[in-house]
C-alpha cells in the first residue's frame, strides 16, 4: 500500500514548532504502531514550517474563525488533493489524530460499509455506513509520550457479529455502538435518505432525498446542510460536553 506523505503546519501563529514537531511524533507512533496493523493505511507524519513536499497531504492548524462552518474536517484542495483543518483549542492534538486517521482511511470520502441499520425503526434492513473511524468513539483518548490522542475503531465495528474489543481502546460496548458524545451516519436505500446517531443519542433524518454515488461524504454534508455540519464536525465542543 501507498505510504503518504502528511506535513503538520501551524497557521495560528500559537503552536511552536517544537510542540508540533512533539504531535507529529507521537502521530507517527500511532499510524505505525496502532493504527497501520489494523487498517493498513501508512503514512510518514513531518511538521514544521519546511520539509513539506508538493504531494503531501496537509494538517493545518488554525485559529477558530478561519474553521469552514466553525468547526474542523477533511477536505480537498482546488487539485483534489486531501487535507485537514484544526482549531489550536486545547485539545487540538486530540483532533489532529482524529482528522488524520479518517483522513488516511477515506481520503476523498468515498468508503462506506454495509451493515443492519441501527434505527430501532428500521427493522435491521442493510444500510451503507459512511466510514468515519474516529466519530463513533471520539469522545475516548489516550496518550502517546505525553500526547493526547484520539481512539478509533476497529474493522471489527462494522461486522454486526463481532464481539467486544471494537476500538483501539475497547471502551466500545460492541458493534455499531455509539456512546453519548459520537455519532454515526449511514444511508438508507429503502427510504432514500441519510441519516445520524447524533452526539446527544438522537436519530436524525435529512430532509433531503439523496442517491448513493462515488461521493458519499459530501453527499451526506449536502444533505444535511451548513448548521448540522457544524455540529457534527465541532469537536471541541463535543469534547467538552461529553468527554469521559
Amino acid at each position: 500500500m501507498r505510504r503518504r506523505q502528511v506535513h503538520l503546519v501551524d497557521e495560528s501563529g500559537t503552536i511552536s514548532e517544537q510542540e508540533l514537531k512533539d504531535v507529529a511524533a507521537a502521530l507517527q507512533i500511532q499510524v505505525d504502531r496502532d493504527f497501520s496493523p489494523e487498517w493498513g493505511s501508512q503514512a510518514t507524519i513531518t511538521a514544521g514550517a519546511v520539509g513539506a513536499t508538493g504531494s503531501a497531504w496537509r494538517l493545518r492548524m488554525v485559529t477558530p474563525d478561519k474553521l469552514p462552518h466553525g468547526a474542523g474536517g477533511v477536505h480537498l484542495d482546488q487539485h483534489g488533493r486531501p487535507y485537514a483543518m484544526v482549531g489550536d483549542f486545547s485539545d487540538w492534538t486530540v483532533a489532529a489524530s482524529h482528522e488524520l486517521l479518517e483522513m488516511l482511511v477515506d481520503p476523498f470520502g468515498r468508503k462506506v460499509i454495509t451493515g443492519p441499520s441501527i434505527d430501532p425503526a428500521a427493522d435491521n434492513r442493510t444500510v451503507y455506513y459512511l466510514v468515519e473511524v474516529c466519530d463513533p468513539c471520539e469522545v475516548f483518548t489516550y496518550d502517546i509520550n505525553g500526547v493526547t490522542v484520539s481512539d478509533f475503531v476497529l474493522q471489527d465495528y462494522y461486522h454486526s457479529q463481532a464481539g467486544a474489543g471494537v476500538d483501539e481502546q475497547g471502551k466500545l460496548e460492541g458493534p455499531l455502538s455509539v456512546p453519548k458524545g459520537c455519532y454515526i451516519s449511514w444511508f438508507d436505500p429503502a427510504d432514500n435518505h441519510w441519516h445520524q446517531q447524533r452526539p446527544d443519542g438522537t436519530i436524525v433524518t435529512a430532509s433531503k432525498t439523496s442517491k448513493l454515488d462515488a461521493h458519499p461524504r459530501a453527499q451526506r454534508d449536502h444533505a444535511f446542510g451548513d448548521t448540522e455540519d457544524r455540529q457534527r464536525h465541532d469537536l471541541h465542543t463535543i469534547l467538552a460536553s461529553y468527554r469521559l
